[in-house]
């Protein structure tokens, strides 16, 4: 194949192997892959916030303070909703 400058031929090059031919092209379905991206997203998301529960409680232990137990509450509450939607999304 001669790609010069101006322009593309499909003749032999001498010297180089003829391309090879590989058929017509396949559509590639990226419903699966957009799933995977998204359940490793949502897996992230809770890990982030389960180990945010986990600092918070260590926290409130330390401090033993009403902020510290509401900060545990809200830490609670979103991880409810985050597993809720993570199992209905099963």
């Amino acid at each position: 194949m001669d790609m010069s400058a101006n322009h593309i031929t499909s003749e032999p090059v001498p010297g180089r192997p003829a391309p090879v031919s590989r058929g017509p092209a396949r559509v590639i379905a990226f419903a699966a892959y957009r799933q995977v991206v998204a359940e490793t997203e949502r897996d992230r998301i809770l890990g982030a916030e389960w180990n945010r529960l986990a600092i918070l409680v260590a926290e409130a232990l330390c401090w033993r303070d009403p902020e510290s137990v509401e900060a545990v509450g809200a830490c609670v509450a979103r991880l409810k909703r985050l597993v809720l939607e993570d199992w209905r999304a099963v």
